[in-house]
């Protein structure tokens, strides 16, 4: 085997296609997810990979979640962009606190390489230019955005003070199988699951929000290959590099299932990003990837996805 991973968050959306990734790429693969976490996105890997239930917040319980471990992959997250701002002080203390307590834990325990999973659509604010490149500047207007940001900025530290290994990826929009399609993020999936139930979409503001939509499987190909190559740099947005707006994104979902959608514009939200797209010139020239699946057949699996969890409920 090439190393042992631990997946933190590894039982949600994300977290199981990556487990699928590493296990597929040769690495033995840990899962350290919250007490009686839903175990429905991972009952295919049973009996592959090992699963460790606890806090986040907890020391000890992350302290020996490390035993034997090469490489970590933080991809926990307690709050979510468009509430973050309710609560700034619950966000910072379970989220950037948790975060460094772990980064200090994986330097006492020498492990190899830390890759973080950060936020594209959050961490810039709002561009000046687009496509957004990693050396533009960024003013989050969330508090999801200002802490991804942070501990961004705390991993670049760790690694000046103690050579701390580390990838960060500001990851686009992802969406795809296993997505939750009741959730208030993954506007793919919540659209499609209301064309499957013949139900109303509400979009806020005028539908011409623009966002770089990424399937779930190109994106975790990345986050792989990024424990195998050494690179000068350690940031790097992970993206199609493309743009669609809502109003797009409901005309392929028209074209793909063959229904007229009935939408519901509302007042726009000052939280929301009018525009971000992601360059991803540089993902590409250092892992040698590309994101292979266009939006159309995206959108297309992950509609015959939920059509089949709906037949069989």
């Amino acid at each position: 085997m090439k190393g042992n991973c631990i997946v933190y968050g590894g039982g949600g959306f994300i977290g199981s296609h990556l487990c699928d990734r590493l296990l597929e790429d040769g690495y033995n693969v840990t899962i350290f997810d919250k007490l009686n976490f839903s175990k429905k996105n991972i009952l295919h890997l049973d009996n592959k990979i090992k699963i460790i239930e606890g806090d986040f917040n907890n020391d000890a319980e992350l302290l020996n979640s490390l035993n034997g471990i090469d490489f970590v992959f933080h991809l926990v997250s307690s709050t979510l962009p468009s509430t973050s701002n309710d609560n700034p002080e619950y966000d910072a203390e379970t989220n950037l606190i948790s975060s460094l307590k772990l980064f200090k834990e994986c330097i006492s325990q020498k492990i190899k390489k830390v890759i973080f999973l950060s936020s594209g659509g959050t961490v810039y604010g709002i561009p000046d230019e687009i496509p957004v490149k990693e050396t533009y500047s960024s003013n989050p207007i969330c508090s999801y955005g200002i802490i991804k940001k942070t501990i961004e900025e705390y991993l670049f530290l760790f690694n000046h003070l103690y050579g701390l290994k580390y990838a960060t990826f500001r990851l686009a929009n992802p969406y795809g199988e296993r997505q939750n399609p009741k959730s208030s993020q993954g506007v793919i999936p919540v659209f499609l699951q209301k064309a499957i139930n013949n139900s109303e979409i509400t979009i806020w503001g005028d539908g011409e929000i623009v966002r770089d939509y990424i399937y779930i499987k190109d994106a975790v190909n990345a986050l792989s290959k990024s424990l195998s190559v050494d690179p000068k740099s350690n940031l790097f947005n992970l993206s199609t590099g493309k743009g669609y707006s809502l109003n797009e994104i409901i005309a392929l979902i028209e074209k793909v299932t063959s229904k007229k959608l009935k939408v519901n514009y509302m007042e726009a939200r000052k939280i929301d990003v009018p525009v971000s797209v992601l360059d991803n010139s540089l993902v590409k020239k250092t892992f040698e990837w590309s994101p292979e699946t266009s939006i159309e057949d995206g959108i297309r699996i992950t509609y015959n996805y939920l059509k089949n969890l709906k037949q069989h409920e």
